[in-house]
């Protein structure tokens, strides 16, 4: 038994060098969050048409573009990132541990909010665009360019370098420090499941709130009708894709 795990863990892409387009890609998405993208989400003027213009057109496209990239115009599936069935329940067992000692901590720290931090919490939950980038997006490409330790460093500091800006550089390491906790937790079986909805509805909420940010209903809806677009495309792609393999050979004549 011991031999099978250690055989397992030898086997183990650790550290690779096999950078592609994909990479490139990745980092040129990070940069673009970390020089600005992200910090304009955040300090355009609260309430203003721009700023929701804006904001719904990055949290859509930092979802919609890796599909895109990966699905319609390559040959990838929705596995390679992260959207499977393997791990399915493993994931969503951890998540759920998570999920409870996150809930635990922000109900004993901010019960003062009380009923409000419902939409909060929801809100977070309702976010697919933070933990996708992150994990299903940069990880998985990262880990493939440069193996499973890189790739959990580097999604861990992406997700502290693009705070930069808007939170104080204590909290932004601290936040590149559970990026890589998470990294490492997402890792075990690569599934968006064991990050998203459930992980990220009290962790994300928990770090808003440290941020200063409590979200209310009107981002509920917002966020709402985001994910729902969100989700349209992913289907619409996957159904073309899968349409596409199941299309019956022209014959010869």
């Amino acid at each position: 038994m011991v031999n099978h795990v250690l055989d397992k863990l030898s086997n183990k892409k650790w550290f690779v060098w096999n950078p592609s387009i994909d990479t490139v890609v990745a980092f040129l998405t990070i940069a673009l969050m970390v020089g600005g993208g992200y910090y304009l989400m955040v300090h355009l003027p609260e309430g203003s048409l721009v700023k929701t213009v804006y904001e719904m057109i990055l949290t859509f496209l930092i979802v919609v573009f890796p599909v895109w990239w990966l699905l319609w115009r390559g040959n990838s599936s929705l596995k390679d990132l992260g959207i499977k069935k393997k791990g399915a329940v493993l994931s969503l067992i951890i998540s759920v541990l998570i999920t409870a000692y996150f809930l635990s901590y922000a109900l004993s720290e901010y019960s003062f909010y009380g009923s409000n931090l419902i939409p909060h919490f929801l809100t977070n939950a309702l976010i697919l665009w933070e933990p996708f980038f992150i994990f299903s997006w940069l990880q998985l490409r990262f880990d493939k360019a440069f193996g499973i330790i890189p790739g959990i460093l580097l999604a861990g500091i992406s997700l502290g370098a693009y705070h930069i800006g808007t939170y104080p550089m204590p909290e932004v390491v601290t936040l590149a420090l559970f990026g890589i906790l998470f990294a490492i937790i997402f890792r075990i079986t690569s599934n968006l499941l064991i990050m998203w909805p459930l992980t990220w509805s009290t962790a994300s909420a928990v770090g808003t709130l440290k941020g200063g940010f409590l979200l209310g209903w009107n981002d509920v809806m917002f966020t709402s009708i985001i994910l729902l677009l969100q989700l349209a495309f992913i289907y619409y792609t996957w159904k073309k894709g899968k349409n596409i393999l199941n299309a019956p050979t022209p014959k010869i004549r």
